[in-house]
């Protein structure tokens, strides 16, 4: 808390990693509205990042400005104290710590001298030139055009017209016009260059420098430049690219030509499909059968959802992802049908519903008697772009394991005795600390082998019972 206070206003705004009412949309939002008319794209990874920090020299960046020893002391313990894994005891002697909830700040204190490097040093270098000058083929061009026009000569007006689109109008190749833009995500780094190659494999060479004299390595192999129209940059999961087209015009100018588009990658529907088909069909998913109809149609919403809440800023969004929704509808309608043991037009029948502007969509209503009923929808959303969205950070509780969640939500009573009054919830640590406490007794108590069975750390209990647990004296009726 200490360390986001001193160190969130300084970062730099390029960064958007792990940082409050940041992320990844909000990079690529960045790359989206700001990097227009870029011609090579520098896509930058750091081998190992979080893995070969240097220790000595992230408490010195930290030393610089904090200067109480009592908290520095406690980061150097912190980032000396290793870690287990399969109960086995492993020093660490640089990065920061594996799943600590400071890692992340502590890279971004590190990595903003990246930032400082690229903004302070390299950006000014590599920018210059209010806008480009003029080029002298299209305005050759075009002047023949006006003549062409004058003289009424209408074909050859249309042929120049139509060449005239094929060309830019400023100079491509100004010497005085040049543009450097940078986004930073964790360990993951894009910049965008407007300028020749020779140039672009230049400030590639010095990040690699500068990264050295860091203690850290720029990866060789992912760190690649491309060309922005030619080729396809990859950044947090999308494609990255320019738009051209010379058929597109709007108030007499080429709308698109120079503008980024972000792309969901080829790969992407090809993998969720494969989640869900055997042989190239859908199949059902044998771990839901067991759980009721509301939680199934849940479980398929949220893991489709979400990966159409991470694309929508991708224009081809639809076209991608509809394929993979028709996948997973039809994995979600066999599903139900094995349960119920029906064909799958029985649940056509049943569940299916038009919802708005026509869509069919995979319902089950819950009712609950005094409150709003429960609902579950599955293709009740359209797939379409947004190019404003945001992912907001919500918690969602998922499935757990062998439970039902509808019948807990419906039921306001003990899971033990069945009393309806004074409901509470009573919780452990963990299971395996009742299976050590209670292990070898003949007869453990029927509530400790009624969580074992469930599997699950809490139970609904009255108040009795809830005091009885707690005092070691239930031992009521078993539930079956």
């Amino acid at each position: 808390m200490v360390l986001s206070a001193y160190y969130e206003p300084q970062f730099s705004d390029a960064s958007h990693g792990f940082r409050p009412g940041r992320g990844c949309h909000t990079a690529l939002r960045t790359i989206r509205y700001c990097w227009t008319g870029t011609k090579w794209f520098i896509e930058g990874d750091i081998q190992g990042c979080f893995d070969h920090i240097d220790h000595q020299r992230l408490l010195a960046v930290i030393g610089q400005s904090i200067k109480d020893e009592r908290l520095l002391k406690l980061l150097r313990g912190m980032l000396d104290a290793g870690y287990l894994e399969d109960w086995k005891y492993h020093r660490t002697y640089s990065g920061t710590p594996q799943g600590g909830v400071i890692s992340p700040l502590l890279a971004n204190i590190f990595l903003h001298q990246l930032d400082q490097y690229i903004e302070n040093e390299l950006i000014p270098q590599h920018t210059r030139g209010l806008e480009r000058k003029p080029n002298p083929e299209y305005r050759a061009l075009a002047a023949a055009k006006q003549q062409a026009k004058a003289r009424k000569e209408v074909e050859r007006y249309q042929a120049l017209k139509q060449e005239l689109r094929t060309l830019p109008s400023g100079d491509p190749n100004d010497p005085e016009y040049r543009r450097l833009k940078y986004v930073r995500y964790a360990d993951d780094f894009l910049l965008g260059y407007v300028g020749p190659k020779s140039e672009a494999l230049r400030i590639k060479q010095r990040l690699g420098e500068f990264l050295t004299r860091l203690g850290l390595t720029l990866s060789e192999e992912k760190t690649v430049i491309t060309h922005a129209t030619h080729q396809r940059a990859r950044f947090l999961g999308y494609d990255i690219l320019m738009a051209h087209s010379d058929c597109q015009i709007r108030d007499g100018r080429r709308s698109v030509n120079g503008r980024p588009l972000l792309s969901v990658p080829p790969e992407i529907p090809k993998e969720w499909m494969r989640r869900r088909t055997h042989g190239g069909k859908p199949y059902h998913r044998t771990e839901l059968i067991n759980h009721s109809d509301y939680d199934i149609v849940t479980a398929y919403q949220l893991e489709f959802q979400g990966l159409v809440n991470y694309y929508v800023l991708a224009y081809d969004v639809a076209d991608k992802l509809y394929p993979v929704k028709w996948v997973y509808l039809q994995s979600l309608v066999k599903t139900l049908a094995v349960k119920h043991k029906r064909p799958a037009t029985w649940v056509y029948r049943h569940y299916s519903r038009r919802v708005g502007q026509g869509r069919k969509a995979i319902v089950v209503t819950v009712p609950r008697e005094g409150q709003a009923p429960l609902i579950a929808r599955f293709g009740a959303k359209p797939i379409c772009h947004d190019k404003w969205a945001v992912i907001q950070d919500t918690q969602t509780r998922l499935l757990p394991s062998r439970n039902e969640l509808v019948k807990r939500l419906l039921a306001n009573q003990c899971e033990l005795c069945g009393a309806t009054d004074e409901i509470c919830v009573h919780h452990i640590r963990k299971l395996k600390d009742l299976k050590r406490r209670y292990a070898g007794r003949p007869e453990p108590p029927h509530w400790v082998i009624r969580m074992i069975q469930l599997r699950r750390k809490t139970l609904v209990v009255c108040a009795a019972c809830h005091q009885r647990i707690h005092a070691g004296t239930y031992d009521g009726p078993k539930l079956n």
